[in-house]
């Protein structure tokens, strides 16, 4: 299958190399081709052998608090012999998909064969739902009905579809490349290709993945200012973000080739602020759940020197100021308490410190609790001490919470109410959206893990145990 280069009247054979400045702020240069040959195996392998996977699940009191930080999913590879499945669509949604297809049977009949005929196919294709084919009805010609696949055969049908989208859209491209009256077909043309390639990656299509980026490359030299340089390479930057969503820790090289690629576009692309500030979020967000903190840096710092004015940038500052606390002394940490005290981390100079992130309906914290509370049996007479820092939005369900499963912690929470959540000052200070996030703070006030893989907490506090010196409940 070929690239977009050759169709351009670009060299063919390798991906073209443009010159760009280190996107890295203050990191290591971002590599100057689209991706390194390792990257493009990763890319290349990604859809074979991970199992797509939904979103995160999100705290049913904010929805901007996410209930599984840092636990990305590590599922079993799937055998890329074995089609994989599409869920029915529902009846509303394939009611959608059928309008969408009548609408554009309904419009004017284009000529056969020109490039506005392809599109109408090509709009067609990606309409209509995977799980239905029309076929005609035996003995009444001109009669058609929808039969409904099994998903086995609806998984082929989705690979026939996408693979005859990637056909018609080089023609359509092929067609009107070198008649800027048609350019708006050209883009449509490169709108159907590059989303192709991309949904052909992800189900395991070993070429598609090295095509995308050679396209995205073709059509950068050919206007880097251009819809079509643009919209290729943000499906590039969509494929390594749903690569990297479904490797998750299982292999952080996913997540560290979205970082990179939602820099180079940054780079490449100053003008799409909005596209490039969510991308570097994102990226920021999912390097650091799997461990990858100097290229979560990276991120969020293009996303704080580039962006002053982005809605992202108060969060961002705050994300790097926790990823600078390990070592540190923690300083700015206090607020009121769910029984309507205060408390603030001076207070507890001498003791070790757990500190607990959380909210009533993260089902990986509850998973957590019996940890932290053998911790605190077994550490609290010797100083150790937990503070609760909760991102629900009620206090019914926090004080539901604490009496149900005893927590003993004193839990900071505010009155007010657009100081709950992830409006929580402290949650605020330091860029915290997902729960439960713990860190560790010694005697002396230093941090010595932020985050904390509660798995070693055991461990730690075996090292240096401290006597209590006070008591500060």
């Amino acid at each position: 299958m070929r690239s977009i280069i050759s169709t351009l009247n670009f060299q063919s054979g390798f991906a073209l190399c443009i010159a760009l400045s280190a996107a890295g702020c203050g990191q290591q240069p971002i590599s100057q081709t689209q991706f390194s040959a390792d990257e493009s195996n990763v890319m290349a392998t990604a859809g074979a052998d991970e199992a797509p996977t939904g979103p995160l699940s999100t705290n049913e009191f904010d929805s901007g608090v996410t209930t599984t930080a840092g636990e990305l999913p590590s599922l079993a590879p799937e055998s890329k012999a074995t089609a994989r499945p599409v869920t029915p669509a529902n009846t509303e949604a394939e009611e959608d998909a059928l309008e969408a297809a009548e609408t554009i049977e309904e419009a004017p009949e284009p000529e056969p064969g020109s490039p506005e005929f392809k599109l109408r196919q090509l709009a067609q294709l990606k309409a209509a739902p995977f799980n239905l084919v029309r076929q005609p009805i035996k003995g009444k010609p001109g009669e058609f009905e929808d039969v409904k696949l099994t998903p086995e055969q609806a998984s082929q049908e989705q690979l026939r579809r996408w693979n005859s989208m990637v056909d018609l859209a080089m023609q359509v491209i092929s067609a009107t490349k070198d008649a800027p009256q048609q350019e708006q077909l050209f883009n449509n043309g490169v709108y159907y290709l590059t989303e192709a390639r991309k949904q052909l990656a992800l189900r395991g299509e070993p070429d598609q993945a090295q095509l995308l980026s050679e396209d995205a490359e073709a059509l950068y030299k050919r206007d880097k200012s251009s819809f079509a340089a643009v919209e290729s390479a943000l499906r590039v930057v969509q494929l390594t973000q749903a690569q990297a969503e479904n490797a998750g820790r299982k292999d952080p090289r996913f997540a560290s080739t979205f970082g990179k690629q939602s820099r180079l576009f940054a780079s490449k692309f100053p003008q799409e602020t909005n596209r490039a500030a969510m991308n570097l979020m994102a990226a920021g967000r999912l390097c650091e759940q799997v461990g990858l903190i100097e290229d979560a840096k990276s991120c969020y710092t293009m996303i704080e020197q580039r962006y002053p004015d982005s809605p992202f940038q108060e969060t961002t500052a705050g994300v790097l100021r926790r990823l600078s606390l390990q070592g540190e002394k923690l300083t700015e940490f206090a607020g009121s308490t769910v029984e309507g005290g205060y408390i603030s981390i001076d207070q507890f100079a001498g003791h070790q410190v757990l500190i607990v992130f959380w909210s009533s309906n993260s089902q990986t914290f509850l998973a957590d609790l019996p940890l932290i509370q053998a911790a605190e049996s077994k550490y609290g007479p010797k100083g150790l001490m937990v503070i609760g820092v909760n991102l629900d939005k009620e206090q019914s369900a926090v004080d539901r919470f604490v009496e149900q499963h005893s927590l003993a912690w004193h839990n900071i929470f505010f009155s007010e109410a657009n100081s709950r959540g992830v409006r929580n000052p402290i949650a605020r200070h330091y860029g915290v959206t997902s729960v439960p996030t713990y860190w560790l703070v010694n005697a002396s006030g230093i941090v010595t893990a932020a985050p904390l893989d509660l798995k070693q907490l055991d461990v730690m506090l075996r090292k240096t145990p401290v006597k209590a010196v006070s008591n500060t409940k």
